[in-house]
């Protein structure tokens, strides 16, 4: 059945698609618009936990999950390999709702482009510069001209987010200190079993995850300062410099990883909103909340926002205070994951070696329960 309500969504990432996919289960027709002519996610790995997969399968793709998705573990290890602390499969039943899972960007991204309707709903080369609105509803403008109108606008364009600008200002981004490097190769899965996790060092950290397929995800951090170009050796041979801190088989997967097939990104958040909604348009993902990775929650929040602002404007009449309702449940969660992430991303990238023993005693001594139920605040939600 073809609704009459219309929204449209700006932003063709895994939040904008999900809340595509969350408004058509209200009854919206939706359009999305993406302002890149061809969506890539080179190389990129991505972790769900178990709230955001709760979250998946309210908009009932969870029947998909396990097909695309590798069980993988919350351990944490210091750079000569002794592990600090670990999540076993029991504890995360037990206490998070389910494991963490690593997915390739790309094949999570293809499923919820398949679901929300593939190139029906998704306009790609639609760069949107910002909008209008009135009590009747609201027109989306277009770099490429032309404009598109809805009932309701969702802003889903990312940490660089034009329709929050337009909402509350222009502001920058802040900085965390370090850059991260990550890539995705295919390696020997029984060469890497009971290593997963993230280790620390001094000022810098490296991680590996595996996906399906015998490919496995890592990411190395390094403190430096912001806005760095490449060395003069090329992008490869400075992340392994900085990998020579760690066991041998973290510089085997940077080796047997292409170099075009590394990326390199600045970390950064934004500080966060007291509200994410003006009348008819609202924030959502990276514009709304954006957060640095530490928790692994980045997505995962983005998901949760979708499936609860489909929820409140499912049905309603007035589009302005299902906005502000979604807000209010969303706000205060999302925005706690900012500060707590950018807190252990801090603490993950000390330098100084007895600030850092410190902290691996600290990790390593810490009763389970408390370490469980802090993740668990996060992790074993359910929207």
């Amino acid at each position: 059945m073809t609704s009459n309500r219309t929204a449209l969504v700006v932003g063709g990432g895994i939040g904008g698609l999900a809340a595509a996919i969350s408004l058509q289960q209200a009854g919206f027709h939706v359009k999305v618009v993406e302002k890149v002519s061809v969506l890539r996610e080179v190389g990129a790995g991505i972790t769900l936990w178990g709230n955001a997969q709760k979250a998946l399968r309210h908009l009932g793709l969870g029947e998909h999950l396990e097909e695309i998705s590798m069980v993988g573990s919350g351990a944490v290890w210091t750079n000569q390999g002794e592990q600090i602390s670990n999540i076993t499969p029991a504890d995360a039943n037990k206490w998070l709702g389910g494991a963490v899972a690593g997915f390739h960007r790309a094949e999570l991204h293809a499923m919820l482009i398949e679901k929300a309707g593939g190139n029906e709903v998704l306009e790609t080369g639609r760069h949107c510069i910002g909008f209008e609105q009135d009590e009747r509803g609201v027109a989306a403008q277009f770099s490429e001209g032309g404009m598109l109108r809805a009932d309701v606008l969702v802003g889903a364009d990312g940490i660089q987010s034009i329709i929050r600008q337009q909402l509350f200002g222009k502001e920058p981004l802040r900085y965390a200190g370090y850059t991260a490097w990550r890539g995705t190769v295919t390696f020997p899965h029984d060469q890497l079993d009971g290593l997963w996790g993230e280790y620390w060092g001094r000022g810098t950290r490296f991680g590996m995850v595996p996906l399906t397929n015998n490919r496995v995800y890592w990411f190395v951090t390094k403190n430096a300062p912001e806005g760095q170009d490449d060395g003069p050796f090329g992008r490869k041979q400075e992340v392994l410099e900085y990998a020579r801190e760690y066991p041998a088989y973290s510089r085997a997967l940077i080796e047997a990883t292409p170099e075009h097939m590394i990326l390199r990104n600045d970390i950064h958040d934004r500080k966060p909103l007291q509200r994410w909604s003006v009348g008819r348009v609202t924030l959502l993902g990276d514009a709304a909340h954006a957060t640095t990775p530490n928790l692994g929650q980045g997505a995962c929040q983005a998901i949760e926002d979708a499936v609860v602002l489909g929820r409140v404007l499912k049905g309603t009449v007035d589009v302005s205070a299902a906005l502000r309702e979604y807000e209010k449940i969303r706000i205060q969660r999302a925005n706690s994951v900012i500060v707590d992430s950018r807190r252990i991303g801090a603490v993950g990238q000390w330098e100084n070696s007895a600030a850092c023993w410190l902290r691996n005693q600290i990790f390593r001594r810490m009763p389970r329960r408390i370490l469980l139920r802090q993740i668990a605040k996060y992790a074993a939600y359910e929207v």
